[in-house]
């Protein structure tokens, strides 16, 4: 935990920085021309699955079936003074095997960001709240026992910072902040007892604070293939350089026919709360996807 000294400098030093945009918009002249702020949404929605079904097959194996949904909605708007943008992500996996149901994703990602319109240099003063949690109960792999490492609202995690923001490109939108929160709540009393996510034992919530970094990618290749990035960074400024917090989601969708697709998603996390070691996701699927450009 942050001890209070350094907990009341943090948040005095981040309301100074949020205020700094809002004084500067007192600033500007009335003789400034104001356009028609633009607004524009992306959006891509998939299912895809894959099954096997076996029957006295003498090769082996089980019966299987895997099937994952995925949202990404992204609304910009850009106007004179400061530049929005929301970005909702959801996914959730599951998959079946000898008659089991194991849950193997489960994301429900909100974060919005707000940038000084460029004038004079591509860097502005920016700030980004960000909020994640999930939609179902998660056990470890081969439990029999029924009890959760993960629920709904266990965890919550949420991030607040105040840094630089470039919008400048027209694939890529980057985010730096020497000055970012991370807030990390545990609804569950169970969880909470055993110290889950990092929090003190007993403890509903930890509050760090540290540096963040994100980047997003975006780019439509041809009119059937796109790709669609998002990298996020954070460290906390009273832990080793090992223990940062590293997430990457990658999405390459290729449309075949109308909505029938093949996509390819990959997930890499590495959150020392967790687990001591790198998390990977690589979904290969074909199914039905709907996009708005």
């Amino acid at each position: 935990m942050i001890a209070p000294m350094k907990t009341t400098a943090f948040w005095t030093l981040f309301a100074a920085l949020f205020a700094a945009p809002v004084l500067h918009a007192q600033e500007l002249t009335t003789e400034e021309t104001t356009p028609a702020p633009t607004y524009v949404r992306k959006a891509l929605y998939s299912a895809s699955g894959a099954f096997t079904d076996l029957n006295n097959w003498n090769a082996g194996g089980e019966n299987s079936s895997t099937v994952s949904f995925l949202l990404r909605e992204n609304w910009s708007k850009k106007g004179d003074q400061f530049t929005t943008v929301h970005l909702l992500e959801g996914n959730y996996g599951l998959s079946r095997q000898a008659g089991v149901f194991t849950k193997n994703a489960d994301k429900l990602e909100f974060t919005t960001t707000i940038t000084g319109s460029p004038r004079k240099t591509d860097w502005n003063l920016s700030g980004q709240a960000n909020v994640r949690t999930q939609f179902a109960p998660g056990f470890a792999a081969g439990d029999t026992s029924g009890v959760p490492i993960s629920t709904f609202g266990a965890p919550i995690y949420g991030q607040f910072s105040i840094g630089m923001g470039n919008n400048s490109w027209e694939h890529w939108a980057v985010f730096v902040s020497p000055l970012a929160g991370k807030s990390t709540t545990v609804l569950d009393s169970d969880l909470r007892d055993k110290a889950a996510f990092g929090v003190d034992t007993g403890a509903t919530w930890r509050l760090e604070a540290g540096a963040k970094a994100t980047v997003n990618y975006a780019q439509q290749i041809t009119d059937e293939f796109s790709v669609n990035a998002k990298a996020d960074v954070f460290y906390n400024y009273e832990t080793a350089p090992s223990a940062v917090d590293i997430s990457l989601d990658l999405i390459a969708l290729y449309k075949i026919k109308e909505a029938f697709s093949v996509n390819a998603h990959l997930q890499l996390l590495r959150d020392i709360d967790q687990i001591d070691a790198w998390q990977r996701r690589t979904v290969f699927g074909i199914g039905l996807a709907y996009t708005i450009k």
